[in-house]
């Protein structure tokens, strides 16, 4: 079921999510929510993210080869490393050459992180890996 309501941006840029809405989607003080906008369509998306509130949400942004199973190689990587992904994205930049897949999980606490970017570039085929912190 949808509901629909219409809130006002106050000047600092926050809205308030009336009480009715985050009820039925699970939120609760502390929820993590993220945010999703897409400039060409001028909307904003937001998804409760079930992350606990220790955990920190980074996103992988993976330069790879163009070829089939490239992304599958990647993502079984992260699945190996008991990594959890929340949202991704991919797009191919230059057909046959490389993509790019954007990825959001948590950061991984007891991982090194320097070591998962050089399983990514070595066992995967992963091309440049850059880490950016979601704060």
């Amino acid at each position: 079921m949808k509901d629909v309501k219409i809130v006002t941006i106050d000047p600092r840029g926050r809205i308030v999510i009336p009480n009715n809405i985050r009820k039925s989607i699970g939120i609760t003080t502390n929820s993590q929510i993220m945010l999703i906008a897409d400039s060409d369509t001028k909307e904003i998306k937001l998804t409760p993210i079930g992350l606990s509130d220790k955990e920190k949400p980074i996103k992988f942004q993976i330069t790879m080869k163009d070829v089939p199973g490239a992304l599958a190689r990647i993502a079984n990587i992260f699945a190996e490393k008991n990594i959890s992904l929340i949202f991704g994205t991919s797009i191919t930049v230059e057909r046959d050459k490389f993509a790019i897949w954007e990825v959001i999980g948590p950061l991984p606490s007891d991982k090194n992180i320097e070591d998962l970017k050089e399983v990514l570039l070595t066992e995967g085929d992963a091309i440049k890996v850059e880490i950016i912190p979601l704060d």
